[in-house]
């Protein structure tokens, strides 16, 4: 009897377990499932990607008569392949473009490419002296990319591609113009061209009108313009140029109207001055200017009233005034003033009234005094006067009356006048020492103020 009823209980919990089971495994009601969509007729998903002419991708591509690549396409091959068995009817790539040391004398082998949703790379290639071949390719989504090609001239052959994200172009030995970018009018991004030692000029960027990122261009040996920017209205990034030694001016710029965020130009040892930024009426952050070498004065910002972040001058052996920054009332951080060695005074800052950074005058080794900061009446930062050779005097600071940092005076050894340093309010603390003459800040306010 107590066998029977072990052997019932079991039979009923074997039933109420195989029905949670059940219950559990089974399929809900409601539960739709995504469609596996297959792939189009003609229509490749994946990257095709060729290092040799053994790889079975590209017979496999032949056989299928394929079209359309939902992937990249990427040939990284210098063997001797005939591309355009296999690509010539391709129309669409939707990913990457990616071509490395291949053979081939042009690109006629993407002759019916229409369209790349990627990057269109085009690295290493001996053949090539153009883009000819790329006539019917009207749409490229994200960025051009030519870099250490030999023996490419210019760009023609690139079709009516009307907008990218971003240029490089870099280290394209003879590359001479960017002549076949005819069509593009906006580019979405920025612009990086650098190492070309035969560009000679910008020309193919002719009809382009805004630049959303930075132009950067730098170390082209030959570039004397940015002729092919005349349309250019607006960089809301930085300008950036260095290693132009040829730069003759900036007049391409002449239609900028609007704010531009940093301006640093270093190494351009023919530029005088920036004429053809008369038209900016504000720089967001810096303008900084390095090095170059017959730079005078600051003509071309004639419109520019505030700078949102640093001036900085360091090394113009040939900068002599603040002329052309007759509109300039506000530095949001510091002015930089070093190795400026023909600068005899500050002439040419009549309007500026506020420094919220620091002030430093560094090294100039002809500077005399400090006139032409009429109005200038409050430095939220430091004041550094140091290693100027010939100063004599502070003249030109009396209109300073508030000083919220420390004031350095140092290693300026013909400097015997502090008389026009009388702020009203001081936060920090003056230090003097190895000039001609050197009081405490008690004796240049008790009078004893020169010797």
């Amino acid at each position: 009897m107590l066998l029977m009823r072990k052997i019932r209980l079991f039979f009923i919990v074997s039933m109420l377990l195989s029905g949670m089971f059940y219950t559990s495994c089974k399929k809900s009601d409601t539960t739709t499932e995504t469609p596996v969509v297959p792939p189009a007729v003609g229509e490749f998903v994946g990257t095709v990607a060729v290092y040799s002419p053994t790889d079975t991708v590209l017979n496999y591509f032949l056989e299928n008569n394929y079209n359309r690549i939902t992937g990249s396409l990427e040939l990284y091959t210098s063997d001797d392949i005939d591309f355009n068995k296999y690509f010539a009817n391709l129309k669409s790539v939707t990913g990457s473009v990616k071509l490395y040391k291949i053979r081939n004398t042009d690109l006629s082998f993407l002759a019916n490419l229409t369209k790349i949703t990627g990057d269109l790379q085009i690295s290493a290639c001996p053949g090539l002296t153009s883009l000819a071949g790329l006539s019917k390719l009207d749409t490229l989504t994200n960025n051009l990319i030519v870099e250490n090609n030999p023996n490419i001239r210019d760009l023609n052959g690139m079709g009516s591609v009307k907008s990218i994200t971003n240029l490089y172009a870099t280290n394209n030995s003879v590359l001479q113009s960017l002549s076949g970018l005819g069509s593009l009018t906006s580019i979405l991004g920025g612009i990086s061209i650098g190492e070309n030692a035969t560009l000679t000029s910008l020309d193919g960027l002719s009809n382009v009108e805004s630049i959303i990122a930075n132009v950067v261009l730098y170390n082209n040996a030959l570039l004397s313009s940015l002729d092919g920017l005349n349309k250019l209205k607006s960089i809301d990034g930085n300008l950036m140029l260095s290693g132009l030694p040829a730069l003759a001016g900036l007049t391409a710029l002449s239609a900028l109207n609007d704010t531009i965020t940093t301006i640093s130009i270093s190494g351009c040892s023919s530029l005088a001055n920036l004429e053809g930024l008369n038209s900016l009426p504000y720089i967001k952050k810096d303008l900084l200017l390095v090095s170059c070498m017959n730079f005078k004065n600051l003509q071309g910002l004639t419109k520019v009233d505030t700078i949102g972040g640093t001036i900085g001058l360091s090394k113009l052996a040939a900068f002599n005034s603040f002329s052309g920054a007759t509109a300039l009332k506000g530095i949001k951080k510091d002015l930089r003033i070093v190795e400026c060695n023909a600068l005899t005074s500050l002439a040419g800052l009549t309007k500026l009234e506020i420094i919220d950074g620091d002030f430093i005058v560094d090294d100039n080794s002809s500077l005399a005094n400090l006139n032409g900061i009429d109005i200038l009446k409050l430095v939220k930062g430091k004041v550094q006067i140091l290693n100027n050779e010939q100063l004599l005097s502070l003249n030109g600071l009396e209109p300073l009356k508030t000083i919220y940092s420390d004031i350095d005076i140092y290693y300026n050894p013909k400097l015997s006048s502090y008389c026009s340093l009388k702020p009203d309010s001081l936060s920090g603390i003056v230090y003097i020492g190895f000039n001609a003459y050197n009081p405490t800040w008690a004796q240049i306010k008790a009078g004893s103020c020169s010797k």
